[in-house]
């Protein structure tokens, strides 16, 4: 079987500023639970360090299945989340079989009954709640099939062998704190948050007020004049910018932890005819794009990533575990952001406002889906 190293260190792309997570909020203590780090086989305890997981019990030889539950793929992001995997899964010889939950939790642990039914031997799972899918992993466990946990934590160390992922509290403190420093600790911000309840949401917004809390005056001198729910839509943020650009006459950055939210925010300013202000975002194409074009006129941004190519870490941890080969409890992928100073490398005028650009994806498959 050809297997393919997809190390985290050699990943991270480079000539990106990659800041070192905080080690507050979605970071987690490295205490492992008393059943982690144990030979099935043997019932004595294995050395392994501090913060890892013993993996012996998985280890078998391949050709290997591995099964894919994703609750949906409801966003431009996510497709391309998806797209990398399986790209990721044929470069590594593996049999990849992908179930799609549409959004329903309900539905998304029957999807993993039947991808155990189907015999796999080890299942990846980008999880929609942090609690509903626990049980059901852990039977996953209990029958000696690793679980890999990514894109979205669960609340449950028992429920997964490893997870991989962006530090969610240290997504929003990146994009916090650049805003914040280009306000000089003062000024009227508006928020554009995610969808209401998610927990991936709630972690960024946790990171921007870390931020708020690390300035001298505890951040009083920023004022939140109203945070949106937009779902992380181009729509919604737009539609939500609108809403806020004719209430508040006074306007100094925008938080927003969704590069399509920016873009509607961008462009609402702009219909409006107001000055544009500092605005935080993520690596969609659309809003770089829109960025780019808006460079002239003074427009000043950041774009925090949550790495499309996360998939494709969750996949090399599964085939670490089936190896028998020590993994993380929690694989933190350090948060990389674009400035003003290197958006030139990563925007892709070619390609539509769907494509990501914190990709590994390769080019005769961005192509098929990304050329306009």
């Amino acid at each position: 079987m050809k297997r393919k190293s997809l190390s985290l260190i050699s990943l991270l792309l480079a000539g990106m500023l990659t800041l070192t997570a905080c080690g507050g909020g979605g970071q987690k203590e490295n205490t492992l639970p008393p059943d982690e780090g144990k030979d099935a086989q043997q019932g004595e305890q294995t050395q392994v360090p501090d913060g890892m997981v013993d993996t012996a019990q998985f280890k078998k030889d391949g050709p290997y299945t591995i099964g894919f539950s994703n609750i949906s793929v409801v966003n431009t992001f996510r497709m391309q989340m998806v797209r990398e995997l399986e790209a990721a899964a044929e470069d590594a010889g593996v049999t990849l079989y992908t179930t799609d939950a549409g959004g329903d939790t309900s539905k998304q642990v029957s999807d993993i009954q039947d991808l155990m039914a189907r015999g796999i031997d080890a299942l990846l799972v980008a999880p929609g709640s942090t609690t509903v899918t626990n049980a059901v992993t852990k039977k996953a466990i209990d029958q000696n099939i690793p679980v890999i946990v990514f894109n979205s934590e669960v609340d449950d160390v028992n429920a997964f062998t490893s997870y991989v992922g962006t530090d969610a509290v240290e997504f929003g403190y990146v994009m916090g704190k650049w805003l914040v420093n280009e306000l000089d600790g003062k000024g009227n911000i508006i928020v554009l948050d995610g969808m209401a309840g998610a927990g991936v949401g709630e972690m960024r917004h946790q990171g921007l007020q870390k931020a708020l809390d690390e300035l001298p005056d505890g951040g009083k001198n920023i004022n939140i004049l109203a945070t949106y729910y937009a779902d992380w839509a181009y729509d919604k943020g737009k539609q939500a910018t609108e809403q806020a650009l004719a209430a508040y006459p006074e306007i100094d950055g925008v938080w927003s932890q969704g590069g399509a939210m920016t873009q509607g925010a961008l462009e609402a300013f702009q219909a409006a005819g107001r000055a544009l202000v500092p605005m935080t975002g993520e690596d969609s194409n659309g809003f770089l794009k829109a960025w780019k074009a808006a460079q002239g006129d003074g427009f000043k941004a950041i774009a925090a990533s949550d790495a499309c190519w996360v998939g494709r870490v969750a996949l090399d941890s599964a085939l670490s575990a089936l190896a028998g080969e020590p993994l993380e409890k929690y694989n933190y992928i350090p948060v990389p952001t674009i400035t003003d100073a290197d958006i030139d490398q990563y925007v892709r005028p070619e390609y539509s406002d769907s494509y990501w650009c914190n990709t590994k994806l390769p080019k005769e498959v961005a192509d098929q889906y990304y050329l306009e």
